[in-house]
Formats: C-alpha cells, sequence, structure tokens
C-alpha cells in the first residue's frame, strides 16, 4: 500500500465472525534554406510512394470493412504513443536519484495532521502524472532516519497538489506513534531539507476510459482517491462519474473532506461520498454507516460487477482493511490475487487496482 501524503496511515481494522474476509471496519490512503531545384522529381516521388503506402494501409482496392479497421489500428496505436508519452512528463522531481527539497512552510490540518509545502526551484511543476507517488527520506547532513539495522528508512507518500501545481508540492502528513516518518516530517521546519525520488507510476488515469470509478479508502488511502478526483474535477470533457466510501476512527480524522464535500454538493449525480465511521458522534449525519464494511454496504454504493471493463474499483488503505476488501498486493508491489468482499461479490481481477 503506498502511504498517501496523507500519512495517517496505521488506522487499524478489527475482524469478527468470520473474520476479516466477512467484514471490515468503517476507519482503517528552423526550416531549411531553399531546395535544389533538379531534386523535385525526387521529392514528387518520394510524396507520390508516401501516398501509395497510406493508401495502400489503408486498405487499397480492399474493402470498406478493411480500410477502416487498418484505421482503427492506427488510431490506437498513436494513442498507446501519446499514452506512453504522457508518463514521461519532466519536472523537478528525479525517478533515479533523490533529491532534496526545502520545506517552505507548514499549514496546520487538524488536532494531528498538517501540510507540509516544499519548494520547487524555478517556479516547476512535480512531473509526476495522476495517481503516482514519491519516496521520502531524511535529507544528507541533517538528523538522521534509520531502522534497526542503520539503513535509511525511506517511505512513499502520495503529495495533494495537482501534477501542474508549479512551484511546489504538498503532502498532508498525519502524526503516528509508531510512523517514524510521518513523526520525523512534522518535527521539520521551515528552512529544514527532505529529499525526495520520484514519480513511482501507479495506475495511469485516462479521462473517460470508464464510465464511473469507485474507491474504497481507509484513513490513509485517501490521497492516490483525491488526484483521480482532482482529474476529473479538472477536466470538463471528462464524463466519468466517481464514488468513494472513506472510513475513519471519527469524524475529526476525515481528511481532504471540504474538497470532496464541495464536489458532492455541486453535482450530487457524478459524485458520491459515503463517509464510514467507527466512533459516529451523537446526533451527527456525517457517517452513513458505523463499524464494519459489509457486503451489503458495498453492494448498495458500488457499481455491479456485471458491467464489465466500464467500471473501475480501487482499494487503498491500511493493509488489514485492504486484505479484507480485495486481498493484499503481491511480491513486489505486484497487484496479487484478488480475494475479500470484492472477490466474493463477483468483481474480477481486471476490475480492482489496489494501490
Amino acid at each position: 500500500m503506498i502511504r498517501p501524503a496523507i500519512t495517517f496511515a496505521a488506522c487499524a481494522c478489527r475482524s469478527s465472525g468470520q473474520g476479516a474476509r466477512a467484514q471490515v471496519r468503517a476507519y482503517a490512503s528552423s526550416s531549411g534554406g531553399a531546395g535544389n531545384s533538379s531534386n523535385l522529381p525526387l521529392v514528387l516521388g518520394l510524396g507520390g510512394l508516401a501516398g501509395l503506402g497510406g493508401w495502400y494501409a489503408l486498405g487499397g482496392f480492399n474493402s470498406t470493412d478493411k480500410a477502416k479497421n487498418n484505421a482503427k489500428e492506427l488510431a490506437e496505436s498513436a494513442k498507446s504513443q501519446a499514452k506512453a508519452g504522457a508518463t514521461s512528463v519532466s519536472g523537478a522531481l528525479d525517478k533515479s536519484t533523490f533529491k532534496e527539497f526545502t520545506l517552505k512552510e507548514i499549514k496546520p490540518y487538524n488536532h494531528d495532521s498538517a501540510t507540509l509545502v516544499f519548494e520547487l526551484p524555478d517556479n516547476q511543476t512535480s512531473g509526476l502524472s495522476v495517481a503516482s507517488a514519491v519516496l521520502l527520506k531524511a535529507a544528507e547532513g541533517a538528523a538522521p532516519l534509520k531502522d534497526k539495522n542503520g539503513k535509511d528508512i525511506i517511505r512513499p507518500y502520495t503529495p495533494v497538489t495537482t501534477p501542474d501545481t508549479q512551484g511546489h508540492i504538498d503532502f498532508l502528513i498525519k502524526k503516528y506513534s509508531n510512523g517514524n516518518m510521518s513523526k520525523y516530517t512534522l518535527d521539520l521546519r521551515p528552512g529544514d531539507k527532505i529529499a525526495i525520488k520520484g514519480p513511482i507510476p501507479k495506475f495511469q488515469y485516462q479521462a473517460n476510459e470508464f464510465e464511473e470509478i469507485a474507491c474504497i479508502a481507509g484513513g490513509s488511502g485517501i490521497t492516490p482517491m483525491l488526484q483521480l478526483v482532482q482529474a476529473i474535477r479538472d477536466n470538463p470533457e471528462d464524463k466519468t462519474r466517481f464514488t468513494l466510501i472513506y472510513t475513519n476512527k471519527t469524524e475529526q480524522d476525515i481528511l481532504c473532506r471540504e474538497e470532496f464535500d464541495k464536489l458532492a454538493k455541486a453535482n450530487p449525480d457524478k459524485y458520491k461520498i459515503i463517509y464510514g465511521l467507527d466512533l459516529a458522534t451523537k446526533g451527527s449525519r456525517t457517517a452513513a454507516f458505523t463499524g464494519y464494511i459489509t457486503p451489503e454496504i458495498l453492494s448498495k454504493y458500488l457499481p455491479a460487477p456485471d458491467k464489465a471493463d466500464r467500471i473501475k474499483l480501487f482499494v487503498c488503505g491500511p493493509p488489514p482493511q485492504v486484505e479484507a476488501i480485495s486481498g493484499g498486493k503481491g511480491p513486489k508491489g505486484s497487484q496479487g490475487e484478488l480475494k475479500g468482499l470484492l472477490a466474493d461479490a463477483g468483481y474480477q481481477p481486471s476490475q480492482v487496482y489496489k494501490f
């Protein structure tokens, strides 16, 4: 699981009855010079050959159907090349080495969380794509951050700033008593540095690839989902519907709530936000449910599995919750086997992505 920029990663999930698979706790994300005229016949000849080549590629004397199929293949090839190019955007970060960036500002968020704003030089963007992450570690010469074996502690985080944000990259961090990196970063002060490497590509989101995407996030799993919804929000041509089931311990622990609630209020047919709490305040109307995520809750809010490749489900949260919802990730960050509640509900591996 990626530790999102909202690094509140330590939400625990309890199990009961049939175990973690049966239920999940609600909390847990220049043009050249003039040519020589003697070359004109050659140029015209080559142009004619190129035209014949294009005509042949589109079917030649063959049927219209073949022309359409070949045109479709050419279009798909161009789309693939464009998609590949989109993943190689340059920016301030470097995916092959750690670079140091200065903390510019600390913005308190709630009782145990803050947004850390790191400056990017020359008003650059980060170079990240939607739903990608970065690695953080202590800067050289700074207070060391090592594990018990003396190795650098390195952790993945997801920024809360959009890929086109210039001049800074922000991380929303929640402090945990057993979170070495979260404690370290929240002890930094403006002027201090952190080492960042990235991007780490995750799911390459494309507008209108799906009719609907549905996200199940627990605590720390919210930031990849925030990146997805920001991409939909910022593209007027993107008609993808967005559903979020987001779980936390208490109402005060809900992060990025303002962004999600604003979207749901402005366009309730497109954005559906469902909060689940472990401990709901008496009289509160925030929680759609309390306690465990159950098969009934998933059936009520998620698109049906028979919609095949028209939908995509995303899962991110504390490992026990992810295990119960979809099964954990496999070796070396692979997706692993689809298990848990989603498998029991009939969803296929191609319909589910685990951050």
